[in-house]
């Protein structure tokens, strides 16, 4: 009859709608952070690392080294200091290329950590990550190639699985790795403070505690 038909249609309408509140609020990565880094980005990317010379200068800058870091725990760690390195090391003109290209990196940097896909240190709970800040000198080009190692397995975290992302790393920025060859950040008292504000600044800063679009420039 047209009341059970009726009757039918709305009960498969309910149980639809009830599935997809169930992905809504189970899905293990969140819409936007699954879609943050896009093709797009990676391939501005790859053209500011093509349009660095070859044989230039070298340059010298901190970066997070992996060690035996879990990918999870070295992405949190290094990706603050991508936007670091793009503010200290790669400044153009603002009609140039090579400024569209950073400027789109900067973005992805800020939207996600606007849309907390990567969360920031929580102090009470983690030992900083800065015992695996090293200084590296290399070509342009090196220090990017970095960066772009790190956004890329970000995009990997983000994609490669429908579980959501455990990223505690209380144990793994506990333990103690042995030194490695490249030069360790320098540990006299001055520079240590000053590195270890600058890293909570960063964090605290990207995860929208702070005025993001003063440190956007300022860094």
């Amino acid at each position: 009859t047209l009341k059970h038909i009726t009757h039918r249609s709305c009960v498969r309408h309910l149980c639809i709608f009830l599935i997809l509140c169930f992905h809504l609020v189970y899905a293990g990565v969140p819409g936007p952070c699954k879609h943050s880094v896009t093709q797009d980005h990676l391939l501005n990317l790859r053209r500011l690392i093509k349009n660095q010379l070859q044989n230039g200068c070298s340059i010298t800058y901190t970066f997070t080294e992996r060690q035996n870091l879990s990918v999870v725990c070295y992405v949190k760690a290094a990706f603050p200091h991508i936007l670091e390195l793009l503010n200290t090391q790669f400044r153009y003109a603002k009609d140039s290329d090579n400024y569209r290209y950073t400027n789109s990196l900067k973005n992805l940097i800020y939207n996600i950590y606007s849309q907390r896909c990567i969360p920031p240190i929580n102090e009470e709970i983690e030992d900083s990550p800065m015992k695996f800040l090293r200084t590296h000198m290399t070509l342009p080009r090196g220090a990017l190639e970095k960066a772009e190692e790190v956004i890329r397995m970000y995009m990997g975290l983000m994609t490669q699985s429908d579980k959501p992302v455990d990223w505690n790393c209380e144990e793994e920025y506990t333990e103690d790795f042995p030194e490695s060859t490249t030069e360790p950040l320098s540990q006299t008292a001055g520079s240590t403070t000053a590195e270890s504000s600058n890293h909570l600044k960063l964090q605290y800063t990207l995860s929208g505690s702070q005025d993001f679009e003063n440190f956007y420039t300022t860094v």
